[in-house]
């Protein structure tokens, strides 16, 4: 799939100079660690033997579904990557044999936090109050729900923190990438986006760990996760501004 969109030239920006467009055994590798990670996402569920096992499995297909999206984003992140710069040195292999160590082990906590929030906000849309007290009884304990957050905060800063270094590294290998002054302000701008996405849930991980909000921390600790689009939407006007600005300046206006 991979190859087919670079040969597509999906996500391809026509002002940046892709070098990584053949494969490699590293995207290869990494391509078989996600599709390993969403399968152990599937493994995860019981077989069910009863139509009572069944209809609870089909409750879980929402959460599924959103644990593969989060992961697809994340190998698109990958995916663009290797796609600009196309690097295969050994602080670049060392980074992505992190990065898929961290899918490895952050798919059950994913799929995990998905439907403990599937069971709370479906049992308050629907009134079911049955819902919510087996979701805070049976699946998870109130007081373990801080230790949830905290580990799901932490693994979503860990994948983009390391996006963070892996654009920071190729930033400083700009001489040798021959980067011109576009093509770094887009790998600052990348860069920043990942350190934004790492910060959020590093301050609702640190409000699960402090407990600042008692019985409520749970939902304080998510409720910081809706600091998201007005953050990311603020920086990408932003940088978008600054964007056209330097598009014109360089004359690569068509």
């Amino acid at each position: 799939m991979r190859q087919m969109l670079k040969d597509q030239e999906v996500g391809l920006d026509p002002h940046f100079r892709y070098r990584g467009k053949n494969q490699t055994r590293l995207e290869a590798f990494t391509d078989a660690a996600f599709a390993l990670g969403i399968t152990l996402i599937v493994l995860s569920s019981s077989v069910p033997n009863t139509f009572d096992e069944l209809w609870m499995s089909l409750k879980e297909v929402l959460p599924f579904g959103l644990c593969v999206v989060l992961v697809m984003v994340i190998w698109y992140q990958h995916y663009v990557f290797f796609l600009r710069y196309g690097l295969q040195d050994i602080r670049t292999i060392t980074y992505n044999t992190f990065l898929i160590f961290l899918i490895l082990i952050y798919v059950y906590p994913l799929k995990f936090l998905f439907v403990v929030l599937f069971g709370l906000y479906a049992g308050l849309l629907t009134g079911n109050r049955e819902m919510i007290t087996y979701t805070f009884t049976e699946v998870i304990d109130m007081g373990d729900t801080r230790y949830l957050m905290m580990i799901y905060g932490i693994g979503a800063t860990l994948i983009f923190g390391t996006f963070c270094l892996m654009y920071l590294h190729a930033l400083k290998k700009k001489v040798d990438l021959e980067l011109d002054e576009y093509e770094i302000f887009e790998t600052v701008t990348t860069l920043k986006v990942n350190f934004l996405l790492a910060f959020i849930p590093l301050i609702s991980s640190l409000i699960a760990i402090t407990g600042l909000f008692g019985n409520w921390n749970f939902l304080a600790a998510g409720l910081t996760y809706m600091l998201y689009p007005p953050v990311m939407i603020l920086y990408g006007k932003s940088r978008e501004k600054k964007r056209r600005i330097l598009i014109i300046k360089l004359g690569l206006v068509k």
